[in-house]
């Protein structure tokens, strides 16, 4: 699964195929299910074989799915605040679906990767992230992440990144520093509103924050 992000095309290439084979699986049975579901419009039909095919039409959908990045980020995300075991466990394959999207947006993104948008996952981890801390192992390749995403065009949901500068060690505010010195204006601004909101000790940042600092004239 962590071959998503190889560095090797043919490596990372297979590690993708492999993936929306799952997908693909997955998807087929939901949609037999959906058809199987039309029959009387119920999820608990009356005809005991229509009971049978949904019940293996929903099982299939399950096994390949949790085969996918998708079933250890269910398992992440699903876990107790507090329970590190279970963080520790997961938690890199949580990382592992930002790096895909940071390194190969194309093919995180691609229509074939998922069956749902996968924004709104971007968006559950990320704010798992800031409301139960950084699992031990993951503040390495989160600084990073964060880093990335301060430097690069906007992308959806990108600024809940910001949010979790606060679980980093301090020091991470000199490599925040130093792109607010960058040649893109963007970038620049960026880099001062996170040191901004993090050195003033402003309260959770949210999506007008950014907004409010601009119009205060940065």
């Amino acid at each position: 699964m962590f071959d998503l992000v190889a560095t090797d095309q043919a490596v990372r290439r297979r590690a993708l195929a492999r993936h929306q084979a799952l997908v693909a699986a997955a998807s087929e049975a939901l949609d037999r299910w959906n058809a199987l579901w039309a029959v009387e419009r119920t999820a608990a039909p009356t005809q005991p074989h229509l009971v049978a095919e949904m019940d293996q039409a929903s099982a299939d959908r399950f096994w390949h799915q949790k085969r996918t990045i998708k079933g250890p980020i269910r398992a992440f995300l699903d876990s107790a605040l507090g329970d590190d075991v279970t963080e520790a466990l997961w938690a890199p394959f949580a990382v592992l679906y930002l790096r895909w999207e940071a390194d190969y947006p194309t093919e995180w993104g691609a229509p074939e990767s998922w069956m749902w948008s996968p924004w709104g996952t971007k968006e559950a981890l990320l704010r798992r992230f800031e409301r139960g801390g950084l699992p031990e192992g993951t503040r390495p390749q989160i600084a990073e992440l964060i880093l990335s995403a301060l430097g690069r065009p906007y992308r959806c949901k990108d600024w809940m990144y910001a949010r979790l500068v606060r679980h980093l060690d301090p020091s991470f505010l000199d490599r925040v520093a130093a792109l607010a010195s960058a040649d893109d204006p963007f970038v620049r601004l960026r880099a001062q509103f996170v040191l901004h909101a993090t050195e003033s000790g402003k309260p959770r940042i949210t999506r007008t924050s950014w907004q409010r600092w601009l119009s205060a004239g940065g």
